[in-house]
């Protein structure tokens, strides 16, 4: 092979001819990178591996000449065998016994061979370019290219593969990422639903023998209240306040299976209704703690009228729980105002507030405040978990502010009521000539007259 000789031993015609062949390499290699950043960015706009594959299948041609391209995937112990164009290659070969193949396996270093090898993968083909798949420091497999005649791959196409193989590999480790977490996400959902269920089982056996305990109790401190001692009569007390206290953590277990699995549809709902019909459920307690209750002006909101009630008598609830015993004056205020377009809903209380280390586990199931001047107070800490699993559903948020020793303000808010469409135009017919009387229109509601 003769030494390349220097330019300035070329003549005028030699050079230009030179020049046009370099202008000619450096126009195709630039078409084949423009051609490699399409194929880049159609694959990762997918997260289908088939989807892939066909890209790769379609479009490698403008990057490579090839009689045949193929991916060598590992699927946990064992390998997939994908022929994307040519004939396709035997699947059920030991890919990690072949020559041209192990190479590339053992140092995940790109392959060019340009008389073929001893293996029955790719047999026929002379020229091939075997180059990894890797993402993360992890191996995938390979893209393999093939060529029956000699001596068909340069150094040039290598390279050229090689950062097709970054971007191929990218998004197919960005694909098996997503196939993992959808059988993650479908585990989690088949358990959750398991859990509902045996919770739900459950929750309803243990209904029948506690109402047998809390119907057994009263009638026993009704018809044995002359004969028996204080002491037991305290304690038939003590079972039939801790009867209904396990009967209240059932309901409140059964609510929240029930948020998980259903999907009840909106409507608007009367807010001002709903509140005054949580506030009616704890007449007796209010009225025993001489509690001022009062409910301003709400507007309508977007929700569910049982889940939004249920909310209102959760916070009312907390709210009474927490009013304090050396309370001179208590007070729940209900309001709302505006905010970021949604109505916020109110309850507000002067009780014994909330210290900010503990406002953070507020609404965490089981999660109760701990300390002396909550000891006393009974609850499960289920109330707010399930304010926030409702507001949540109905696309709402919540949140609490709280001054300790001052009171606490529970809000949360919900979508608006639609507006109410505009009123069809009243066309007002012209009078008559001889009417005896103007005709007189009002907007108020007709009533008879003396």
């Amino acid at each position: 092979m003769q030494p390349p000789r220097q330019l300035d031993t070329l003549g005028r015609e030699e050079l230009l001819q030179t020049t046009r062949k370099l202008l000619a390499e450096a126009d195709a290699l630039s078409s084949r990178i423009s051609a490699l950043n399409e194929i880049g960015l159609a694959v990762n706009q997918s997260l289908d591996l088939a989807v892939i594959e066909r890209v790769i299948a379609k479009q490698a041609k403008w990057l490579l000449d090839f009689e045949h391209c193929s991916v060598c995937l590992r699927e946990g112990e064992t390998w997939r065998i994908k022929t994307l164009f040519g004939a396709a290659e035997p699947t059920e070969v030991n890919l990690e016994a072949m020559p041209n193949l192990k190479s590339v396996m053992n140092t995940t270093r790109p392959l060019i061979l340009r008389s073929g090898a001893e293996s029955t993968f790719l047999t026929g083909y002379k020229s091939q370019i075997i180059i990894p798949l890797s993402a993360d420091s992890g191996f995938l497999g390979t893209i393999n290219f093939a060529a029956q005649a000699e001596n068909v791959y340069t150094h040039d196409d290598m390279r050229i593969g090689y950062m097709l193989s970054l971007q191929l590999a990218s998004a197919i480790r960005n694909a098996n990422v997503v196939t993992e977490l959808k059988v993650i996400r479908e585990e989690l959902r088949l358990r959750v639903e398991e859990l509902d269920a045996f919770s739900h089982t459950i929750a309803h056996d243990l209904k029948s023998p506690l109402s047998n305990i809390m119907l057994r109790s009263q009638i026993a401190a009704m018809r044995f209240k002359d004969e028996l001692p204080a002491q037991a009569l305290d304690i038939i007390a003590s079972i039939e306040q801790s009867s209904q206290l396990m009967n209240r953590m059932i309901d409140q277990l059964l609510m929240l299976a029930k948020l998980r699995q259903t999907d009840e549809q909106r409507v608007v709902v009367k807010m001002q209704a709903a509140a005054n019909a949580a506030v009616q459920r704890f007449s007796a307690q209010v009225e025993a703690k001489a509690i001022q209750i009062t409910v301003g002006e709400l507007p309508d909101a977007y929700g569910q009228q049982q889940w939004i009630e249920e909310v209102f008598a959760n916070l009312i609830s907390n709210a009474i729980k927490y009013i304090g015993e050396k309370n001179a004056a208590p007070t729940i205020t209900i309001t709302s105002t505006m905010s970021d377009g949604k109505p916020r809903f109110e309850v507000r209380d002067n009780g014994i507030g909330i210290k900010p280390e503990n406002q953070g586990k507020l609404f965490e199931m089981f999660s109760r405040v701990q300390d002396t001047e909550t000891a006393n107070i009974e609850g499960i800490g289920l109330g707010l978990s399930i304010v926030r699993r409702i507001v949540k559903k109905l696309q709402g948020e919540v949140g609490v502010e709280s001054e300790f020793g001052k009171g606490t303000t529970f809000w949360f808010t919900l979508p608006p009521a639609p507006a109410p469409a505009p009123s069809a135009p009243v066309t007002i017919p012209a009078a008559a000539p001889d009417s005896a009387s103007p005709v007189i229109l009002s907007t108020e509601s007709a009533q008879e007259k003396p």
